[in-house]
């Protein structure tokens, strides 16, 4: 688990100082929700006949976010935006009182 741990860190470091554009540590917040998962993991790894499964749950979680499968994983920018014209309005007909 400590092993699992040890590599999701580095692939947060590693996005946020190298990947993102201007070059920052990460926020507190990814390396905490990250390690709070691993925490409880580890806490169900305890449980002898969990342990391969949340070895396994950790495991696959860092290839995940290494893949970029997990929504919030990915860059920042949105690669599927897409641009919808607004539709043309139709002039109302003018009735003139005769």
């Amino acid at each position: 688990m400590i092993l699992a741990w040890g590599l999701g860190m580095g692939i947060i470091v590693y996005r946020a100082t190298f990947k993102a554009k201007p070059h920052q540590p990460p926020i507190p917040g990814q390396m905490l929700a990250a390690t709070g998962l691993f925490a409880l993991l580890a806490v169900l790894a305890e449980y002898e006949p969990a342990a391969f499964a949340a070895t396994a749950f950790g495991f696959g979680v860092d290839i995940a976010v290494l893949m970029q499968v997990l929504p919030g994983t990915g860059t920042t920018t949105n690669s599927k935006t897409t641009t919808t014209a607004a539709a043309p309005k139709a002039a109302a007909p003018t009735v003139k009182a005769a």
